[in-house]
């Protein structure tokens, strides 16, 4: 393939990365009689955190609870021989009205709903109730990103930050209903959601490996998991179109500075995975932006069609240059691993251009393929970086006078979400470093833009294509398109949680923004 034909094909990639440079389930009964047997414990001016390990390693079970409410720093001291779980739980709680379930091999340590429990309420819609908190590794305590946190069997969710936490709003008609929560490679935890309101867990994921004996992945061919991969794309994916509501955020920076940052609210068309001449839809549902541009800074960058990169990087509709047949002789493919996810198990296959291939960068990195239905879980790659001079020069539309700039990193991911037998489009991002030197200058400044899309609620029912009116111009630059900043912008709507650093740079932006933090978290 000469290199304009691979320009023409590889991943869209002038929709993804050109910029412009300008100036419970039911808990069994089994479980529950765990409240019921006996234990010893005697602890003096232990802290109510260390008193809590304890009983963990008498009864085998993990806790998890909200540390502002049960205050695991307080001291206190407790003298109780062979009394009931729930008694010992009870009197190391006399002050507060906890309640407790047991779910797997987790005690959930809760406050149960009342009429008194706080709730969001915003003009036209109904209220909504607040879950919050921070999904993480149980063997080092890591935040995991991009954890999925959803109502099981529904198309209602959240995603996890970079640092794990996540800020979910459910109505009265979920109450009852069971979250799950899921990420590659890690054993999915169920919480209910009456149980999760209002309350801020520590939500730890256990890694699970799946022992496959070596001789299998080594023959299983990569090549043909693709092909049935694609063979079965509209029975995984839906020959039906659907509806969603999603959060979007795209941001630049240079060093720890945000120079622009902007959200929106997405509703989506999203057309069948069958053939159509119907294309994807956007409109924009509300959004806001915060511009820290300043008279020194000489050369900024916007980001150009991120709208658009969200829908181009739903690769499994807009096919993955290395997922096509005719391309498949430009990479390498090896199954490496088999991994769990939720109640499924995924193929690992990873890919790499081949050293021939010289004349232009091309994607590498791994792809997920559910073992039994060949439905994509995920995809993450980045543009090979030994190459990647040669990428930035075909992909950077307008210089500015007088600057060299060349792309360091082009790194993205997608993943899909597993509802009831089909795959929905649930998280995209992409996360783009550049490096800008004016001529006659020794240093320069590096340049770090990222944009990414949540799916939040999906509509396979009352499905509507948008007007021509109400389309978003997905193909502009998102910021010029949106004109003001809102505290309280987003209401009863579901979010992605800023990062920490996001936070801080924000409230460092001006004095008119500086209760952008403190908004977020009253949320």
């Amino acid at each position: 393939m000469n290199i304009k034909a691979r320009l023409r094909t590889i991943l869209s990639i002038r929709k993804i990365v050109i910029i412009i440079i300008i100036t419970a389930a039911p808990v069994c009964n089994a479980q529950e009689k765990k409240l019921d047997q006996r234990y010893t414990v005697r602890m003096q001016n232990a802290s109510i955190g260390n008193v809590l390990n304890s009983l963990s390693r008498k009864t085998g079970y993990n806790f998890t609870y909200d540390t502002d409410l049960v205050e695991p720093g307080r001291l206190t001291g407790i003298k109780m021989v062979d009394k009931p779980l729930k008694t010992i739980l009870d009197t190391l709680f006399y002050d507060k009205l906890f309640a407790y379930s047991i779910i797997d091999n987790h005690i959930i340590i809760y406050q149960s709903l009342t009429a008194s429990t706080p709730q969001i309420k915003e003009a036209g819609k109904d209220p909504v109730y607040v879950i919050e908190g921070r999904i993480s590794n149980a063997e080092n305590g890591d935040g995991l990103p991009y954890a999925t946190i959803g109502v099981m069997s529904k198309g209602v969710g959240a995603i996890s930050n970079y640092e794990g936490k996540f800020n979910l709003k459910l109505g009265k008609p979920y109450i009852n209903d069971t979250l799950i929560i899921s990420h590659l490679g890690f054993t999915s935890r169920r919480v209910p959601v009456n149980q999760a309101i209002n309350s801020n867990f520590n939500i730890s994921l256990t890694r699970k490996f799946v022992p496959i004996p070596e001789v299998i992945i080594r023959n299983r061919e990569p090549r043909e998991l693709i092909l049935q991969v694609r063979k079965k794309i509209a029975e995984n994916y839906g020959n039906t179109p659907t509806n969603m509501v999603a959060f979007y955020r795209e941001s630049v920076s240079k060093k720890d500075k945000i120079l622009l940052y902007s959200e929106a609210v997405l509703e989506l068309y999203k057309s069948s995975y069958a053939p159509t001449l119907l294309n994807d839809q956007i409109k924009i549902y509300k959004s806001r932006k915060i511009n820290n541009l300043e008279s020194s800074d000489t050369l900024t960058f916007k980001l150009k069609s991120g709208l658009d990169a969200c829908l181009t990087l739903d690769g499994v509709k807009n096919t993955f240059d290395f997922l096509q047949p005719a391309s498949m002789d430009d990479y390498n493919y090896r199954m490496t691993d088999i991994v769990n996810i939720g109640n499924e198990a995924a193929f690992v296959i990873e890919f790499e251009q081949k050293e021939k291939i010289s004349d232009i960068a091309l994607p590498t990195g791994s792809i997920y393929i559910n073992t039994s239905n060949y439905g994509i879980h995920a995809i993450e790659f980045e543009l090979n970086r030994k190459y990647i001079d040669k990428f930035e020069r075909n992909m950077i539309q307008r210089t500015a006078r007088g600057f060299k700039v060349k792309a360091r990193l082009l790194e993205y991911r997608v993943n899909y979400r597993l509802i009831n037998d089909r795959f929905f489009l649930n998280h995209v991002r992409g996360d783009l470093k550049f490096y800008a030197r004016k001529k006659n200058k020794l240093f320069g400044s590096t340049y770090n833009l990222f944009f990414e899309m949540a799916v939040n609620e999906i509509d396979t029912v009352n499905v509507q294509r948008f007007s021509r009116e109400e389309r978003a111009p997905v193909h502009s630059v998102f910021t010029e398109t949106v004109n003001n900043y809102d505290r309280n912008f987003w209401g009863t709507d579901n979010f992605v949680k800023p990062e920490e650093s996001i936070k801080e740079a924000l409230s460092r932006v001006s004095s008119r923004l500086s209760s952008f933090s403190s908004a977020n978290n009253s949320q």
